[in-house]
């Protein structure tokens, strides 16, 4: 194959672009067992994270780059944070081109850093191999990813007396859930914007959209259920989160069997949850809901060159 197709360039952020970086994705995962960056987190990305972002803002031209073989899409990086996280995603069959990717990390997008840091499965020996080429070192253990096979778990529940399960339409109190998500992640910078962003995303189902709702009419617990656009029969649910005043009553359990239920009545019959490593206090919740599959999640790093 000929090295000299390849182009790159910053990503734009257009609709169309977006639309390309995800059918990139949607490919890459038939081909690639440890991609992490696909076309669901691609969504939650653009129209959540940074709804409030301007579009064609700086932001996206200096923390996304896309390689290019005749005019397709073979090989992205992508920052989720803009901070020294980084993800590298490249088909298979152009490898070949990950000196090219870190001469962009190790000359352009580390310039305003003082550490990189990759996202990659612990078993992706391959991706691995090519960090260590380049001086990265394995930091730390950082998320789990879980598969539940749901004709193979518990999909019943019991809610306490007088609280229920709705859909976020159903409850119609925007307001309410933001101020959920807030004490859920302790995040008082969560607003309607991100909320509205992430409801209007192409990916959305608003049957999955849940809500554990008390007596009082206010939201308690939450998730969302999406399916995975790469294959037909998976889903996932991000995120999941309960109100700092409702914990360890066992509303997340039932909320996300209910949305186990309702995504295996459209046909889903894999899900992924993805959660933070241990201690982190969420992997007792999601280990008792039985997954089938429990892969790791490591950090590499290194030291942004000096300049």
């Amino acid at each position: 194959m000929k090295q000299t197709n390849i182009v790159d360039m910053n990503y734009t952020n257009s609709d169309d672009e977006y639309q390309e970086v995800c059918q990139f994705l949607n490919t890459l995962a038939g081909k690639d067992p440890y991609m992490l960056w696909e076309a669901g987190r691609m969504n939650f990305w653009r129209y959540n994270v940074h709804a409030e972002k301007e579009p064609q803002g700086p932001f996206f031209r200096e923390n996304v780059h896309v390689w290019r073989s005749d005019g397709q899409i073979v090989g992205l990086c992508i920052s989720e944070y803009g901070e020294d996280d980084l993800f590298i995603e490249v088909l298979p069959e152009f490898h070949f081109i990950y000196p090219d990717i870190f001469r962009w990390i190790n000359g352009i997008w580390s310039k305003s850093r003082k550490k990189i840091k990759i996202d990659l499965y612990d078993e992706d020996e391959k991706k691995i191999s090519w960090l260590k080429k380049d001086g990265y070192t394995f930091l730390h253990h950082h998320a789990n990813h879980r598969e539940y096979h749901l004709d193979k778990i518990d999909l019943s529940y019991k809610l306490e007396e007088g609280f229920s399960i709705q859909t976020c339409a159903e409850l119609n109190d925007i307001p309410a859930m933001v101020a959920l998500v807030q004490s859920a992640f302790d995040n008082p910078n969560y607003n309607e914007t991100r909320l509205k962003g992430l409801i209007s995303s192409p990916d959305y189902i608003t049957e999955y959209h849940l809500a554990v709702v008390s007596p009082e009419k206010q939201p308690v617990a939450y998730c969302i259920g999406w399916h995975t656009p790469s294959t037909e029969n998976e889903g996932y649910i991000e995120p999941v989160g309960t109100h700092a005043d409702f914990r360890r009553r066992g509303f997340a359990k039932a909320m996300i069997r209910e949305c186990f239920q309702r995504l295996e009545a459209n046909g889903i019959k894999i899900v992924a949850i993805a959660s933070a490593a241990e201690p982190n206090i969420s992997n007792f919740l999601y280990d008792s809901l039985s997954p089938q599959v429990k892969k790791k999640v490591d950090f590499y790093s290194k030291d942004a060159p000096t300049r």
